[in-house]
C-alpha cells in the first residue's frame, strides 16, 4: 500500500489513519446500524483492527447485538459523528464508516449485509 487512509469526524477533533487496504466493504441493514447512521444502513469499510490509529477524543458505546455478539461503536466525543464499529463476530477487524474517510475512492464494492432488516420503506 502506497498511502495511509484517513478520515475524521464532523468537528476534525477525532482524526483516523489506516496504514493497511480495505479488506471489503458492507452496506450493513442491521437495525444497530439503522439508528446509528439515522437512515436505512450504515456503508462501513473493512480493515485488520492493528492498523487503525486514532487520535482525539473518542468515545465507546457498547451494546449486545440482536444476534448475540458484542458490539463496540466508537463516536467523537465532541461532535458525535460516527467513526468505528467492532464486533466480537470478527475480534480482528475494525469498521469504519465509509462516511468518515476522507477520500472515498478507497471505499470497496458495498455488499448488503443483514437485510432481513432492510426497512420497507428502502425497498426500492
Amino acid at each position: 500500500m502506497r498511502e495511509k487512509i484517513t478520515g475524521r469526524c464532523l468537528c476534525g477533533a477525532t482524526t483516523f489513519s489506516v496504514s493497511s487496504a480495505p479488506r471489503f466493504g458492507i452496506r450493513c441493514f442491521c437495525t444497530d446500524c439503522q439508528h446509528v447512521s439515522g437512515g436505512a444502513s450504515a456503508p462501513q469499510v473493512g480493515f485488520e483492527r492493528s492498523h487503525l490509529d486514532i487520535s482525539g477524543p473518542l468515545l465507546i458505546h457498547e451494546r449486545k447485538s440482536a444476534s448475540g455478539s458484542d458490539l463496540a461503536f466508537g463516536y467523537c466525543r465532541d461532535c458525535g459523528s460516527p467513526l468505528t464499529k467492532s464486533t466480537t463476530r470478527a475480534a480482528d477487524l475494525i469498521f469504519v464508516y465509509a462516511g468518515a474517510l476522507d477520500d472515498a475512492s478507497v471505499v470497496p464494492e458495498l455488499k448488503p449485509v443483514f437485510e432481513d432488516s432492510r426497512p420497507v420503506w428502502d425497498k426500492g
